[in-house]
């Protein structure tokens, strides 16, 4: 099976981050009041979670410093464990741009979960450093921690999945690709968003079987759907230990975040708690 090399998928994902782009959404802009979003200097540590949003730093291992971008829902305020969703940006890219592109804030503002976008903290030991970090001040459910990423930031998110399947429950990339084959560690559900006019559109197809593989998959179904008013194929898969593998294939999509997929994301992530081995 062709896979692409390391160097030559970064290059693709480098050049078609440079294209980045919003599609116009229909989601409302979130209700919480902001409290900060500082790009020049991380807010310490609040002693009580409170809702709205913050920049906050962490310390990662190795000894170096990272940010992130939280936003708490109004739910924060009642105490009990929320889901979380991890949000990984493309490069270049920015945890700002992440808000706007997703729209995530104002779905977990009804839905009632705690969304952080990490600011160019790539690495899985790092990422798995922030997630302990944040579930210390934030009420984090932690069989509800979820990922999702768009082009450099998907190819994190399948980094973690391979990685961190064992703490993160599912995994959702947009536009992006993994390097070399997929081995998980277990079986993990995953649902991608890729476009057939994406500068990558060659590479889904081996990245989709090394994932169907690596997660014991059985036979696809194929069906037509709607997603954000343009015609795509939907393909769902039963996979081992009741893992899931979900992929939308957008024909007239470039390499954006396509409008819908936000909602299906969360909707499948709520169906797809972490499952204790």
């Amino acid at each position: 099976m062709r896979r692409l090399s390391p160097l030559l998928a970064l290059a693709l994902l480098l050049g078609a981050c440079s294209s980045e782009e919003s599609e116009p959404g229909t989601d409302r802009p979130s209700s919480t009041p902001a409290i900060l979003i500082d790009t020049e200097t991380p807010e310490p540590d609040p002693t009580t979670p409170v809702a709205g949003d913050l920049r906050l730093g962490v310390s990662l291992p190795g000894g170096s410093e990272g940010e992130y971008l939280l936003h708490a829902p109004p739910a924060v305020e009642r105490g009990r464990p929320l889901p979380l969703v991890l949000v990984f940006h493309g490069s270049p890219g920015s945890p700002e741009e992440m808000v706007r592109l997703t729209r995530f804030d104002a779905l977990a503002d009804t839905e009632d979960f705690l969304v952080v976008y990490p600011d160019y903290i790539n690495d899985v030991e790092d990422i798995s450093a922030l997630i302990d970090h944040v579930a210390e001040v934030w009420p984090v459910d932690e069989r509800r921690i979820y990922a999702t990423g768009f082009s450099r930031g998907g190819t994190t998110t399948y980094a973690v999945a391979e990685q961190l399947a064992d703490r993160i429950a599912a995994f959702a990339p947009v536009a992006g690709v993994d390097f070399g084959e997929f081995a998980p560690g277990r079986p993990t559900s995953l649902i991608a968003f890729q476009g057939g006019r994406d500068q990558l559109a060659d590479a889904f197809p081996d990245v989709n079987r090394a994932w169907a593989r690596g997660s014991g998959c059985g036979d696809a179904v194929l069906s037509d759907v709607d997603l954000g008013g343009r015609p795509a194929t939907r393909s769902v898969a039963s996979c081992a230990d009741g893992a899931s593998h979900v992929i939308y294939r957008i024909e007239r999509l470039g390499h954006v975040w396509p409008r819908g997929a936000t909602a299906l994301i969360w909707e499948f992530f709520q169906a797809h708690p972490l499952v204790r081995s």
